[in-house]
Formats: structure tokens, sequence, C-alpha cells
């Protein structure tokens, strides 16, 4: 080693010592126990298969946040669970897709186009 070595190497324990100090005076890391609410809400009525295969859906959607989706278009469930499942990956199987989006555009129907006013 050379002189300028031996000059540094207590600067160097120092801050290896100080490190380690502060690293055991941190309180170890846990893990956080989260109590979720229960379940309360349900999905529309429907009538058909689909509606058991659109329990599906809940995987990673909550009923809550199907049912405060407001009136679509018709094609728009389609596009949905198809997107879902090509582009998300989510596991529904190809021939209940279909199933899903009648019990959908059933449960969840699209606007009534307005009636017009006749004087």
């Amino acid at each position: 080693m050379t002189f300028s070595a031996r000059r540094h190497c207590p600067v160097r324990l120092a801050g290896l010592a100080f490190a380690l100090a502060a690293a055991a005076a941190c309180a170890p890391a846990s893990a956080l126990d989260i109590q979720l609410p229960q379940e309360t809400a349900t999905l529309h009525p429907g009538t058909g298969p689909g509606a058991q295969s659109a329990a599906l859906c809940l995987m990673c959607h909550s009923v809550d946040y199907l049912s405060s989706q407001p009136p679509m278009p018709l094609g728009f469930w389609d596009a949905e669970v198809k997107k879902m499942v090509g582009t998300y990956g989510a596991p529904i199987p190809a021939d209940q897709v279909p199933l899903i989006v009648q019990y959908l555009n059933q449960a969840y129907p699209p606007p009534q186009p307005a009636a017009s006013a006749k004087p």
C-alpha cells in the first residue's frame, strides 16, 4: 500500500462504519395488513348464460365500476370486451366473449333515442 492509500484508509473505514451503523438503526420493513370492505354491489340482472360469464370481468373490475358506466351505444361492449382480451390479456375463453357482450348489451343497454315531441 502506498503512503497516500494508508492516509485515506481511516476515512474510508469511518465512512463504512457510519453506513453500517445507519443501516442497522433503520426499522425493518414489514408487510401491511389491509382489510377491504365486503363487496355489496351486484351485477344488473340478466337472462341467458352470459350473466354467469360476466363474472369473469370481476377478476379485474369491481361491480361498482361496471355499474357506474353510462349508457353506451351499440357496439361499445363488444369493443370493450375484445380490448380486454386482446390488449390487456384478460383470461376469458373465446367462446364466452359473445355471451358476455350479449349480457352487457342487455343488462347495461345503450341509451334510448329521445322521443320527438309532436305538437
